[in-house]
């Protein structure tokens, strides 16, 4: 089933938007929300899968067209609700915690007006501690009418039905800023998250499972700390794929469960066996470093650390290093990155 039909005619001279939102339970962010795009939004539709707080009616002030939609354990289900709904030339998809910045939303209409392309990335940008973390550009406005429909029980990706990958093309980046306050958990908060989506994972069939279903799991353990069961999922997604950047990128998730483990010579033993063949990743070197530092072997502490300097950063260096500095609370993922972008460097 398509959520957006082919564009007939091709008039690009439009310009009104519709927001799309999905919701749950999210009075405490939703006003701040819609306060960001009412002077940009034609229309705002929510879908909402069982709020029982004062979602609904903080939606309906704002003239929201509101849907209660039954909660599948599937995301898309819900986000593609919303796209069926949505009647103007573009599409806006929001979550609530989520909130543009209102010094640019007449830029972005602006952006729209005569635009030949099929969508725009936003600049994500997290709010964390009241400090300013910057993302990486994600796919937020797309023509409606135009294939655009969004897979996957969880993590959902926006696809294309009609332009498959090639749409890709059609995507441009905009420095306009979409501020994310969905990370600034409290471990309450942090670990009904991790539970809700560990038993998304639960539902999916055999034919759902692969290296990446592995991964996301071993991540959910991750951030609920719980270490050793983290890594039993990192180890089945290493061997589920073949894809030497990938898993350099897992054998460095490995080297620092370890390490916040305080099992440092375990730590080694990973990081120094998997390098051999897993080394594409140079913050690996700074992790064996800090093990080898705890255990005081400072010679060979040193000598990982000039490693890691000699080795050339990659375009996630950033997150990987911000990741470290800020929270071990916090992932990769909540600044844009996807392991499913990794490929080997050529």
């Amino acid at each position: 089933m398509l959520y957006c039909k082919n564009i007939i005619g091709g008039n690009f001279n439009l310009d009104t938007l519709s927001v799309c939102i999905i919701a749950k339970n999210e009075e405490n962010n939703l006003l701040r929300c819609l306060e960001s795009i009412k002077g940009i939004a034609d229309e705002v539709i929510l879908v909402d899968t069982g709020s029982v707080d004062k979602t609904i009616s903080i939606a309906e002030k704002y003239n929201a067209k509101v849907m209660e939609f039954p909660w599948t354990k599937n995301f898309s289900s819900a986000r593609n609700k919303a796209l069926e709904m949505a009647t103007k030339d573009w599409i806006l998809c929001l979550d609530c915690d989520e909130a543009l910045d209102g010094s640019q939303i007449y830029e972005i209409k602006r952006a729209l007006r005569n635009s030949k392309h099929l969508g725009f990335r936003l600049k994500l940008t997290n709010v964390i501690n009241n400090k300013l973390y910057e993302g990486k550009h994600i796919l937020r406005i797309i023509k409606n009418n135009s294939g655009f429909y969004y897979s996957g029980k969880i993590n959902e990706r926006l696809m294309n039905s009609i332009y498959e990958d090639s749409y890709n093309t059609e995507i441009i980046n905009l420095e306009y800023l979409l501020y994310n306050f969905g990370f600034d958990y409290s471990r309450k908060t942090l670990t009904e998250r991790c539970n809700r989506n560990i038993e998304i994972y639960s539902s999916f069939n055999k034919e759902e499972v692969d290296f990446a279903y592995y991964y996301n799991i071993a991540n959910e353990y991750y951030l609920l700390r719980k270490y050793n069961t983290a890594n039993n999922y990192y180890i089945k997604s290493l061997n589920s794929n073949d894809n030497i950047y990938i898993n350099s990128y897992i054998t460095l998730l490995l080297v620092k469960s370890y390490y916040y483990m305080k099992k440092y010579n375990k730590a080694i033993l990973i990081g120094e066996s998997f390098s051999i063949k897993y080394n594409f990743i140079r913050e690996l070197y700074l992790f064996l470093s800090e093990c080898y530092k705890k255990i005081e072997e400072f010679d060979i502490s040193k000598e990982c650390f000039k490693t890691y300097l000699s080795t050339t950063p990659n375009e996630y260096s950033y997150y990987f290093n911000l990741i470290h500095n800020i929270s071990k609370d916090i992932i990769p993922e909540f600044f844009g990155f996807s392991i499913l972008n990794l490929c080997i460097p050529k």
